[in-house]
Parts: structure tokens; sequence; C-alpha cells
């Protein structure tokens, strides 16, 4: 929320002046861990109410998917202001009922962690940045808020005053209002419950950085276990990137403050994935343990995507997220601009600003054609709706993909129909203009909406092929800016052996399928069962397997030695094995080519230089 610093100030005095009985106090204190759970006290709002309701968040924005933080919640307890307990019922996994009766003076609970697995977990693994972390042997505890803190039905609009005990060499990063009280306690302040949850909070040993970037104080805090990556070496990453950013959206951000809290895994997670959650004023990143050389391009990409949510939902979003129901949440159908559109903004500002070059914005292309292949053709207004119905939830990621290119192809029908005077960063502009943080449009309206900013031409295109389940126009739409699409052609590879891997318990990869080897894989002798623990001499880690192969088939010569170290069983037994073989390069059809057009009309250069050329 962009504010004045006398406004700042203002609203610090105003929620340090509310009587207890008009807002929450939470005491949460970090040094008290024990057994990976920390110990919350909530003072409540003072009610009347013969019962009242305490929930914690089934599902939170940003996620698009069932958390349940309620199951990481135990000992749930409520009191009067004597200390006196009160009748406490359980209605469901994230809701408790309590006898009040204007008696209710204090909730207290213990909190287990998402990240590691307990009794009771459950096989509903939460997404490790949208989660918690409670690590107090390395001192350091990934805080987003509502898997912490909750409210109570009905009062969810309350102020919340949070008090956080902990260690004196640690630090709490955050982009919430913020009052150091003492060496080892902290003050944080938010408006509501929907602010508090925007705003995750991060303790470790410090390692931050912060610098001004155009209008905005952006915070940087890393916490690496084996010291590989600095906040010093991510702000060197990402700075140029952040100065394009504000570029692209008009020389001023959104936003006057900014904070990014990366946390560095040496080993395996939960949910076996990497990546990142945006918030309005911040992002929470967990990522492999690895530093700047090998890490540092997945950083600026994630953040180069994470920082652009500023812009939507901050200001643009739909009623069902600005008045978002933590229990019983009903999606917005735009999942294409809220994650799509951010996802083809953070590709597009790196080639108008001239971070890489148009051949690798084309290869960023046809990555997401590829991909989003794999994804059945149907509305993307339906499954973004629908997207926490087992049907749709598993298509989630295709707005990564085909979300990003419905982005890329609404910015070239808007050049195209301007002739150069629009883009899709002039539509973000008007629209933040005409709802920003505070409304929120109506789901049903939106099309509308930009088709009366625009042309009739872009409302059937949003009909057509976000609504609809036409394939979109790739072909048409990328020749208007002087690209030539190509179905597929024949192409050749260095081969990885076509066999399938999955990942055992303890993180590590092994093959599980060898029902389409080919002669690769075959001279090597893999069997099914195979832990890889090495590859041409480098650990086969999950956090490296990428790159590993990527490398591999980049720079391999055809008939050169490979050797690969499996773990095996035999007879009860495991014991590594060296496999060889020669590198074997074959045939296939590749799909989805782009390339540039040697002779484009002036119409079609035109296209091209107000797409990807700044100030043009």
């Amino acid at each position: 929320m962009k504010k004045s610093v006398i406004a700042a100030l203002m609203l610090l005095t105003l929620s340090w002046s509310f009587a207890q009985s008009e807002k929450y106090k939470v005491e949460i204190d970090l040094t008290a861990t024990a057994n990976d759970q920390v110990p919350v006290t909530i003072y409540t709002p003072a009610s009347d109410a013969e019962y009242l309701e305490y929930h914690m968040a089934k599902v939170v924005p940003g996620t698009y998917s069932i958390s349940d933080f309620g199951r990481f919640v135990s000992d749930f307890k409520a009191f009067d202001k004597d200390g006196n307990p009160l009748q406490v019922d359980t209605l469901s996994i994230n809701k408790w009922k309590i006898a009040n009766g204007g008696q209710l003076h204090k909730i207290t609970y213990l909190v287990d962690d998402t990240w590691d697995e307990f009794d009771g977990y459950g096989d509903n693994i939460v997404f490790e940045p949208g989660g918690t972390n409670i690590n107090a042997e390395e001192k350091v505890f990934v805080m987003n808020t509502f898997g912490f803190i909750g409210y109570l039905d009905g009062l969810k609009f309350s102020p919340y005053e949070v008090s956080i005990t902990h260690g004196e060499n640690t630090f709490g990063a955050t982009a919430l209002r913020k009052k150091t009280v003492s060496t080892s306690e902290d003050l944080y302040f938010a408006d509501d419950f929907n602010f508090l949850a925007d705003g995750p909070i991060m303790y470790s040993v410090p390692d931050t950085i912060s610098r001004k970037i155009a209008n905005a104080n952006v915070l940087v805090s890393v916490f690496s276990p084996n010291k590989a990556l600095s906040a010093a070496d991510v702000m060197d990453k990402i700075y140029d990137l952040m100065q394009a950013q504000s570029k692209y959206l008009g020389g001023q951000l959104p936003v006057d403050r900014y904070a990014y809290l990366i946390y560095l895994n040496d080993g395996g997670t939960l949910s076996g994935s990497m990546g990142a959650l945006e918030h309005s004023y911040s992002s929470v990143y967990s990522l492999p343990e690895a530093g700047a050389d090998r890490i540092g391009q997945t950083v600026r990409d994630v953040a180069a995507h994470e920082f652009f949510h500023i812009v939507t939902p901050l200001n643009i979003h739909s009623k069902e997220i600005g008045e978002f129901n933590y229990i019983e949440p009903e999606m917005s159908k735009h999942l294409w601009l809220y994650e799509g559109v951010t996802e083809y903004s953070s590709m597009h500002v790196q080639v108008k600003y001239n971070l890489y070059g148009p051949e690798t914005f084309m290869e960023e292309i046809q990555d997401k054609l590829r991909t989003a292949d794999r994804f059945p053709n149907v509305s993307f207004t339906e499954m973004s709706e629908r997207i926490l119905e087992p049907e749709f939830e598993r298509m989630y990621t295709n707005v990564y993909y085909k979300g990003a290119l419905i982005g890329m192809c609404l910015d070239l029908y808007l050049i195209k129909y301007s002739n150069g005077e629009k883009d899709l960063q002039w539509l973000m502009r008007d629209l933040a203009k005409k709802y920003g943080m505070e409304v929120s449009f109506d789901d049903d309206e939106l099309f509308g909406v930009i088709e009366a900013l625009t042309y009739p031409e872009v409302g059937e295109f949003l009909r057509t092929y976000v609504s609809g389940d036409t394939p979109l126009p790739i072909a048409e739409v990328l020749s208007w800016a002087g690209i030539e699409y190509i179905a597929e052609k024949p192409a050749r590879e260095i081969t990885f052996g076509d066999i399938g891997i999955t990942l055992t318990e303890d993180r590590e990869i092994m093959v599980d399928d060898l029902s389409e080897a080919n002669a690769f894989a075959k001279d090597l002798g893999y069997e099914e069962g195979d832990v890889i623990t090495e590859f041409n001499g480098q650990a086969f880690e999950l956090s490296a397997v990428r790159q590993i192969i990527s490398d591999f088939k980049t720079n391999t010569t055809p008939g050169s030695k490979v050797t690969v170290v499996v773990k095996r069983e035999k007879n009860g037994k495991v014991k590594s094995k060296k496999l060889k073989a020669k590198a074997l390069e074959i045939e296939k059809m590749d799909q989805h080519f782009l390339e540039f057009m040697e002779e484009p009309t002036e119409s079609q250069y035109k296209v091209l230089q107000s797409w990807i050329v700044a100030g043009k």
C-alpha cells in the first residue's frame, strides 16, 4: 500500500492508540520453540456474541490449492480475563467454536511447521514458499503469517499488533510495518487479516542488503546454510532487472517498498519442488543451495515473475481476490491475467530492455509452446474458476505456459490494431488506474471492460481463445511481427536414454521405467530401481539435475565416453556400480519453431520494433 512518510507515521500512531478491545494482540515466542512447535498467544477483540469461531486459512491467495493450515495447530485453548478456560469445540480441520458470551480474552495454541512431516500431516504437502519453516537449530524461521495466525469469524477486518520474541542475533526481514522494541522483540502492524496474511517474515542470522530502485526501497534477505549465496549476490543479479521493470511500468513502481525473502535448502524438500510465492510487497523463495554462478539466473527469472505481481493482483483483481474467503474461497476466472500476463511480462521486459536478445526471447516462447502442448485444450476461464477441483487442479501449471502465450498474443493484438500506439503494458496501466488496490472488478465484466478500452478484435480474441477452448492463433499472431511459425521439423540431439525417473523417499533420483529406453540406455545397462548418484563425474542431485541434463545434451560429442554411477540392490545388499557407454545422437521431430523472416514487410517490421524495442 503506497503511502507518504507522514501518512505511514500517522498510521503507526493510530495502531498504537487502538484500545485492546478493538484489535488483536498476538504474541509469538520463537525462543520457546520445542519439538518444531512455536507457542502462539492471541488476545482477541471484544465481542458479545454467545459463541465465536476461530478460523485458520484453508486456502490463501496465490497458491490456488487447499492447504488446511488448521492441521498444523494443536493444544488449542481459550480463556477469560481471569485465566479460566472456556469451552472449545472443534468444528472442522480449520475451525474452532468458542463459548464466549463476552468472556473470551485470549487464545493459545502450538504451531507445527509445514516443511517437516509429523504425525497427522497427511499426504497433502504444502509447497514450501506458501508454508512455514521452524528451524531453531539453524536459527531460521520462515513465517508466512497465515500459517501462525488466524481470525475470529466476523472480526477479520480488525487490526493486528504482532509481537515476536526472537534470538538477539537474528533479524526479522519483512515488508510489514515494524517497530523494534528491543534486541529480542519486534512489533508488527497490519490493518486487518488480509494485510497481515500478505506480509511474510523471515527471521535468520542477518544477511541482508537494501537499495533504492526508482521510488521503492528494495530489501533482499538470504538464508544460505553453507554461505553459497549472499544477499549482495542476489542484489547484483536483480538490480538491472528491477531498473528495467520500473521503466517497463512507466518509470515509477506502484509500491514504495519490496522484500525478497530467500531460503536455500541444503538437500531435498518435502514437496520436491522449488519456486516462490508472491505477496503484494514481497515474495518468499525456496530454492536449492547453490552459488550465484549456478542459481543466479534462476533467482533472476523467478524474481522477474514474482515482482510483477505488484501490478496484478495487487492493483488489478476481481472480487474473489479483493474479498478473499480463506475458508470457502470462490476462485476467479482470470488466472491468465494474474499468472499468465505476469509470466509473459517477466520475459518481455528482458528483451525490451536488452537484458537478453531476441533469439533468447524466441527460445523462451518456443519452450512455452512445447510445454503447453502437454495440457488439454480447455476454456482457461473455466479452468481458473474450477482450479481447486481435481479435474482442473493438475492443469494449474499451464498458467505459466499457455497463460504467458495468451499475454503475448494480447500484446501483439493491441500493437497491431493500434498501429503501435498501444500495447499490453498500456492496458495494464489503464486497468490499474480504473481499479487500483481498493477496487475489485466483476469477473464476468472484465472482457467487456477491456474491449471498451481497446478494440472489438481484442474482445473477440478473449472470448474465442481465453473463454473458449480454441487453440491460440500462434502462427497468425507472430506473422504480424515478421516471425515464421513452423509446427515441426526433424532435428538431431544427444539422447539421455528415454528412461523414466522418479524420486525416492530420500529425494534421490531413481530409474523407474525402461519401457521406452533406447539404445543408449540399454548400452549403459540401466535396471529399474537403480539410483543415479553420479553422471559424468557430477553429483546427480535434485538441485542440479536439469542443468546436468541440459549441459549433456548441448555440449556432448556423439561417440564420447559417458560414465554413470548407480546404487543397485542385489540379494538385499546395496552396492555402487559404474555404467559406461558412448554418447548417442538420435533423430527426432521437434515441434514449435520460430524464425525471423528474412524480408519482412514494412508493416511487420514496425510491429516487431514496437513489440521488442523500448521506446518504439
